[in-house]
């Protein structure tokens, strides 16, 4: 085979837990020494102490890879220890490290922090509190729609199995109004005023558990409580029941909060009588007004994705490299489906992937806010037997992508 460079990922672990993997890319050459005193052409244990160390160097503090503990494939195959690259991989191939075994993460001097981690909790004094490992992407639906705000979508790594919606919410205004502290043009965020929901417009109440009510790399859409009263356009039929659901969800969202005294109070006099806070507890001697029949205003047909119901795609690796930024998204046999079930839709700053019938289910990429702009027109994507390779054409050919998102969550580096 002849020689050039190939490609070596690592995925994500998502299996949770103390450990988290993250997804990794190296290019490698296939004729060139890739170790000190190693080989040329290299060896298959030549390119595993390569791509360790290139790992740890990025990532130990979070998992320490050993080359004795993983295992490298071209496609089904595993590389055999002591073959030669140049007979397994071509230039542009793609290996995929099998992870044997997950190592803890390494202290500076090499050692594993495994036992500073038992000792804060040795004396057994705290109670101890349920983990999770999991990442969500909360999105102000209003400024993510239009695509103009980089701060209308923020990541969260959540690891308290406790956190609740109405907390991830009071996190995400925070961190939106002391970004827009200084802009007179953006209005800040009133927690009291928003309320979250899913995929499928249905509002969560703000005591839910994060980690019980999503899944990782799920989006949770933040609206306003006004918003999430209309349950979307149309007025009658099945949108009217899904509208008086939704305004049941937000009323418990009310009654859950634990401020909703405060919120309550505040509503008055910000609103008066139009605030949501200010229906729920008002005495008044005055009769009930008459209930009217819903009444049909208009409807409309229902979009593809109200209809289809996808899993969210968070395991990928990517690269940047010569103007395209390429997102690799391990999934055997997937050249196997018809050419109609992958399709992908590009915008200047968003990017959605689509995998029709994969297994059993639809899967979908989407990426609402891309780390830097793109060219829709000349970004496509490719399926192999065992990938879907998304070639994303950088509008700034100079610009190092270091992440696909636009920004980062709390606690990531």
């Amino acid at each position: 085979m002849p020689g050039g460079k190939g490609y070596c990922h690592v995925e994500e672990d998502e299996k949770g837990g103390e450990e988290e993997r993250p997804a990794y890319t190296s290019p490698f050459m296939i004729d060139e020494a890739l170790v000190e005193g190693g080989e040329k052409p290299p060896s298959c244990a030549d390119l595993k102490a390569f791509f360790c160390s290139k790992y740890n160097s990025k990532y130990g503090h979070k998992c320490f890879l050993e080359p004795a503990k993983i295992e490298l494939k071209i496609g089904s195959k595993i590389i055999p220890e002591d073959a030669k690259l140049k007979d397994y991989v071509s230039a542009g191939d793609d290996v995929f490290v099998n992870v044997l075994e997950s190592s803890k993460p390494r202290n500076l001097d090499g050692s594993s922090n495994e036992s500073s981690i038992t000792s804060a909790h040795a004396n057994g004094s705290e109670a101890k509190k349920e983990t999770v490992k999991m990442k969500v992407y909360a999105h102000y639906e209003s400024a993510a729609s239009s695509r103009q705000d980089p701060n209308a979508t923020q990541v969260f790594q959540i690891t308290d199995a406790g956190k609740t919606v109405g907390s991830l919410i009071e996190d995400f205004v925070r961190i939106y109004n002391e970004k827009h502290k200084n802009n007179s043009e953006v209005e800040g965020l009133d927690k009291y005023s928003l309320c979250a929901r899913t995929d499928g417009q249905v509002v969560v109440p703000a005591d839910a558990p994060i980690a019980k009510t999503f899944k990782n790399g799920d989006d949770i859409w933040i609206v306003t409580l006004e918003e999430a009263m209309k349950g979307g356009e149309g007025g009658g039929g099945d949108e009217a029941r899904s509208s008086n659901s939704v305004a049941e969800n937000n009323e418990r969202i009310v009654v859950n909060s634990s401020e909703v005294k405060n919120a309550i109070e505040l509503s008055k006099v910000k609103a008066k009588d139009k605030s949501y806070y200010y229906w729920s507890r008002k005495a008044t001697d005055e009769a009930p007004a008459p209930v009217e029949a819903p009444k049909q205003i208009r409807t409309r047909a229902a979009k593809q994705e109200e209809i289809i119901h996808y899993k969210t795609i968070s395991s990928y690796s990517f690269e940047d490299e010569d103007g395209w930024v390429k997102v690799y998204i391990s999934m055997p046999k997937v050249g196997d489906l018809p050419e109609s079930s992958v399709t992908a839709d590009f915008d200047v700053r968003s990017c959605s992937i689509r995998i029709m019938n994969y297994n059993g289910f639809n899967h979908r990429l989407q990426v609402p806010k891309l780390s830097e702009e793109i060219i829709p027109e000349e970004s496509n994507v490719r399926v192999k037997k065992d990938t879907v390779i998304v070639r994303l054409r950088k509008s700034k050919k100079d610009h190092h992508w270091y992440e696909l998102h636009k920004t980062k969550g709390i606690g990531e580096e």
